[in-house]
């Protein structure tokens, strides 16, 4: 997906202004230096990013920050 080295894949916008930034990786991948320069801007101007290469998790911390609503029966 990345368009831009080092930019994350996803930036959701929330409710209440609220900006999510998400970066999937495959399993045992690693972030890059560029990533890490560019996700410790983003996390210093005060943002959330989550790295991860679980659906579970990404789902859940969307669900969470009022994003996507809630799955019904399970998923």
């Amino acid at each position: 997906m990345g368009c831009v080295a080092g930019f994350p894949d996803f930036i959701f916008i929330g409710p209440n202004q609220s900006v999510f930034w998400l970066e999937l990786k495959r399993r045992g991948g690693r972030t890059s230096n560029a990533q890490d320069d560019i996700f410790a801007h983003i996390r210093a101007c005060g943002f959330e990013l989550l790295v991860t290469n679980n659906y579970k998790e990404a789902r859940d911390a969307l669900i969470g920050h009022g994003i996507l609503r809630g799955i019904r029966g399970g998923a």
